[in-house]
């Protein structure tokens, strides 16, 4: 029998301890909300692929709360269903047979920014736009509508950040011209600083007003430029939503909704 040693005991006098500590309780609560959570989402993830039916994708709301309740697991360090998704051998070979993506996210290129975790969703779930600046393309705009027309996506999240580089180029700049193919950032943001002046604040405070009112314009434009989808915001059965994420915290902050009608911008890119 292997002799134990003074470290070894005193490793085990303290595992004893922590076992009996107050914070037992708390903890195996926690385990056993995360098993269940997981338990339900081995059911999700395996019949998700092909039948578009969970809460999530019934309506814009449910669409919103789904990102709203995962961003806030992420917050705490909780994140189960971006796990669970990348490990789940099954879930991919769901996967592969189709997608049902309950939300299209219109996100910078930005490297610290990843949708999946920030909203804590397996693969599948969320169908991902990057571009700099949140700005769409054409080619960006076409690829929403075929999420909402084809794939049964429910919500349009324009996701701005702090501290983005693309915002920030165009803020530097003021009305001289960009180099090379940055001018396409001016073009896409075209009427973003006349319409926050920065008057007395600092150079960061203007930029995080801007980078608030880039994420609301370019949610405008979206539905400017896309009369599919404006109907389909008229009938009830989409949202737009801009919003903004905290790079230090993680969090999310949701902006209203678009509303159809009322102060669309023609914006972004043509």
């Amino acid at each position: 029998m292997r002799r134990l040693t003074p470290l070894m005991v005193c490793f085990i006098a303290l595992a004893s301890a922590m076992a009996q500590s107050p914070q037992k309780s708390a903890a195996q609560t926690r385990l056993r909300a995360l098993e269940l959570e997981a338990a339900g989402l081995r059911r999700t993830l395996l019949g998700a692929a092909q039948s578009p039916d969970g809460p999530e994708a019934a309506s814009p709301a449910g669409a919103l709360l789904a990102l709203q309740e995962g961003n806030e697991r992420f917050v705490r360090g909780l994140r189960i269903r971006s796990q669970m998704g990348a490990l789940d051998p099954g879930a991919r070979e769901a996967l592969a047979k189709g997608q049902a993506p309950f939300a299209v996210i219109i996100t910078c290129s930005d490297s610290r920014l990843a949708d999946n975790f920030i909203f804590d969703q397996e693969l599948g779930r969320l169908f991902t736009i990057r571009e700099a600046g949140n700005a769409p393309d054409l080619q960006g705009l076409a690829s929403a509508e075929y999420a909402v027309e084809h794939l049964g996506s429910r919500i349009i999240v324009v996701l701005g950040h702090e501290s983005c580089g693309a915002v920030k180029a165009v803020q530097e700049a003021g009305p001289t011209p960009l180099p090379g193919n940055l001018w396409s950032l001016q073009a896409a943001m075209a009427g973003l600083l006349d319409s926050v002046p920065r008057g007395g604040e600092s150079a960061g405070a203007h930029l995080s007003h801007l980078v608030e009112a880039n994420a609301r314009r370019q949610a405008e434009s979206v539905l400017a430029r896309s009369p599919l989808l404006l109907e389909r915001c008229a009938k009830g059965s989409l949202s737009v939503v801009p919003a903004v994420y905290d790079l230090a915290t993680g969090k999310v902050r949701f902006l209203p909704a678009v509303v159809p009608g009322h102060g669309e911008k023609t914006g972004g890119h043509s």
